[in-house]
């Protein structure tokens, strides 16, 4: 746990919870002696630490959400499972934006909301920057992804009206044993596929699930975090960095996957998630105090996630 905390948090609301980052994040805070409940969407699930609601029938019963020190929010669609039709980014928009703005809304009107509200965002706000260096104070980019984020950020604004500290945490890519980014990309580089993303340039801003995790918790905890953070390592990576260090990690070949290919398959998701680049750093993070356990990608590092993920095609 976070040393010298500032405010006391004992119990926790989290949703997305059974997503990728989402069962870290309740087990990591049980584990620190957390009361941890979780607010799911579907009826079967319900029980003593799980309450129930449908964002997309806007259903959400208040008085079990009263009296959390803090809500954590982490639901939201998987914006890289599939191709970005319209139906697709319809989706996305909805479970990003509206489901925040129906939440937002019905923690601001209890009688105990929350001490702090921590939502998702991600740095796909700064969208495409070449090799700009990009802080929190920099500006949104452009693109369908930027402007999901910048509306979803906006959806809590509420929050902010009402007293409750908002942290609006931009996360990274993130890489853990337990899937993610790692999870798309070993069966690749198990069969020897493992391919640089046109030319390799672009900046991919990255954190460890647990330099997550403990950044996290030291936002919950310190009263003077507030606003916007960047959830990224210190030093991000180019693509084609990355994709030889993971290449080396596991003794595998790596290739080239030119740009119009990628294009031709992904359309604008390709464009926007694989080729885009952006550099951003943890600016306010650092000056914050936060100190980071894994701070660069190196040949251990990847090798051990690597050799710890559990994949039944690896």
């Amino acid at each position: 746990m976070i040393k010298n905390q500032a405010v006391a948090v004992n119990n926790l609301l989290v949703t997305g919870a059974s997503g990728f980052i989402g069962p870290a994040v309740v087990e990591h805070f049980k584990k620190l002696g957390y009361s941890v409940s979780r607010l799911v969407r579907h009826p079967e699930q319900k029980g003593p630490d799980a309450i129930y609601w449908n964002p997309i029938n806007e259903e959400i019963h208040p008085d079990e959400l009263e009296g959390f020190h803090a809500v954590i929010h982490l639901a939201g669609k998987n914006i890289a499972a599939e191709r970005w039709t319209h139906r697709v980014k319809e989706e996305i928009f909805l479970s990003r934006v509206r489901q925040t703005w129906l939440l937002s809304h019905a923690l601001s009107r209890l009688k105990r909301p929350p001490k702090v509200f921590f939502s998702a965002s991600a740095v796909g706000y700064y969208g495409d920057q070449g090799n700009d260096i990009l802080t929190e104070s920099s500006p949104q980019g452009s693109g369908f992804l930027a402007d999901v984020c910048k509306r979803w950020e906006e959806a809590s604004q509420i929050l902010d009206e009402t007293g409750v500290r908002v942290i609006r945490a931009r996360f990274g890519l993130v890489l853990a044993k337990e899937g993610g980014l790692l999870g798309q990309l070993l069966p690749f580089f198990k069969w020897g596929l493992g391919a640089q993303l046109g030319s390799g340039k672009q900046w991919m801003s990255w954190i460890a699930l647990d330099d997550l995790l403990r950044a996290l918790e030291f936002a919950i905890l310190q009263p003077q975090i507030q606003g916007t953070y960047n959830f990224t390592s210190p030093h991000p990576v180019t693509n084609e960095e990355f994709t030889k260090t993971l290449g080396r990690a596991l003794h595998r070949p790596t290739w080239r996957i030119p740009e119009w290919f990628l294009t031709l398959l992904g359309g604008q998701r390709a464009k926007e998630l694989l080729l885009a680049s952006t550099r951003a750093i943890p600016d306010k993070l650092l000056k914050s105090g936060f100190e980071f356990r894994t701070p660069l990608i190196s040949l251990e590092v990847v090798a051990k996630l690597a050799l710890e993920a559990k994949f039944d095609d690896f």
